[in-house]
């Protein structure tokens, strides 16, 4: 594989998406904050009277989506195409209020989301002034010298690049991910219903699935 040079730094987005990817961490992480203190707040003020359970639910299952979709939004802005889902531990299809709100409550992949995004706001503040610190070097390193032909082998590019994949990894070491298993899709989730034959005797016979 040939060696990367200041114009393929300059032309294949990578720059851009780790600059990016660590700029963008901090208000993503303020938006989070901001949304969990309301959810909590006010659902867990009006549990009392009954009203705050379902918001308090919301919030609980929002908590792993904001979780797993700020996991593969970051992994999409860096190009990282290994990234795996974050694990789901409950069903709660057809259960009621009170068993989903238990189911939430138990569940440590719910505490382990909560945990990621009050995590991610120190990370993204040291991701921003990371960020904001790499441009000047960066900028001199491939708008000047790289064109006079004084190589740098592209320091402050690998710098930018190493921080926003390690900062991202560093968070996500919270979020649990299966090992060795591959998460069922929703069409295999649903049960396929027997399909019912009459041979030549007029005998009836359960068909076998292809496979």
């Amino acid at each position: 594989m040939a060696q990367r040079s200041w114009m393929d730094a300059l032309t294949d987005g990578q720059i851009l998406r780790d600059w990016v990817s660590l700029f963008g961490s901090l208000w993503f992480s303020l938006f989070y904050i901001t949304l969990l203190a309301l959810g909590f707040g006010v659902g867990g003020s009006l549990s009392l009277i009954l009203i705050g359970l379902p918001l308090l639910l919301f919030t609980l299952a929002g908590t792993r989506t904001l979780a797993a979709m700020d996991r593969k939004l970051n992994a999409a802005i860096l190009g990282l195409d290994d990234e795996p889902d974050t694990w789901d531990d409950i069903d709660p299809r057809g259960a009621n209020l009170g068993e989903r709100l238990g189911m939430y409550l138990g569940s440590g992949v719910t505490w382990r989301s909560l945990i990621y995004l009050l995590l991610k706001l120190p990370i993204s503040v040291i991701a921003f002034t990371l960020c904001m610190l790499i441009l000047i070097p960066l900028a001199v390193e491939v708008l000047i010298l790289a064109p006079l032909t004084i190589d740098m082998r592209l320091i402050s590019v690998r710098a930018l690049h190493f921080s926003a994949v390690n900062l991202h990894k560093l968070n996500t070491l919270i979020l649990p991910s299966p090992k060795g298993k591959r998460r069922p899709s929703r069409l295999e989730l649903v049960e396929e219903e027997p399909r019912y034959v009459l041979d030549d005797d007029g005998e009836i016979y359960v068909a076998k699935r292809k496979v």
